[in-house]
């Protein structure tokens, strides 16, 4: 048993002898020149995968040049894909948006028409309001007409006058004040009949 000791320290001697003596410095000494002659400039790695190109199970760690422009060509399509994507994103974004505003305009145009078709109404309103009191001046003497119209506002007494038929509208102007009948007549001209 004393003897197998030994042997075992004497390999493990060996073995540490071998690691430190050769293998540490071999690595030091590569990584050293390597650092060295890329400071200096050499790209080693590619003078590696020039070399490494011919050497069977080297080379299969190298990529080929044609897989090289395969990749880069990859690369420029999918960069294109990605940006025609963006591309696309941001008009349907744009797209959307002006569905917004078309649907807010129709909208606005929906009220508009409900607007203007309620004044119109009220303009229907206002108009056969308008012929019922200038038929209710038609049945009045002239005289008692006269003196209604002379007691009402310009644009009101334009607007029956205007409703009655020329031969009473005639007849209650001779009734008025002569200067009063003058506005109102001026006053029906410019405004049209």
């Amino acid at each position: 048993m004393a003897k197998s000791r030994p042997k075992e320290s004497v390999s493990t001697n060996r073995l540490q002898w071998f690691f430190f003596v050769i293998i540490i410095p071999v690595i030091f000494a590569v990584t050293l020149t390597w650092i060295v002659l890329m400071i200096a400039g050499i790209n080693l790695g590619d003078m590696a995968a020039k070399y490494g190109k011919d050497v069977p199970v080297v080379q299969s760690l190298f990529p080929s040049e044609e897989e090289k422009s395969k990749e880069q060509r990859i690369n420029k399509l999918q960069y294109s894909l990605d940006e025609k994507n963006d591309t696309i994103d941001q008009l349907e974004q744009d797209i959307a948006g002006k569905n917004a505003t078309i649907e807010e305009l129709e909208q606005q145009v929906g009220d508009l028409e409900a607007k203007l078709s309620m004044e119109e109404s009220t303009d229907e309103n206002k108009d056969a309001q308008v012929k019922q009191v200038s038929s209710s001046f038609k049945d009045m003497d002239p005289g008692q007409a006269a003196a209604i119209i002379g007691n009402l506002d310009q644009p009101v007494a334009v607007t029956v006058l205007r409703n009655l038929p020329n031969s009473e509208r005639g007849n209650i102007l001779g009734e008025l004040d002569p200067e009063q009948a003058a506005t109102l007549t001026s006053l029906l001209i410019t405004r049209g009949n």
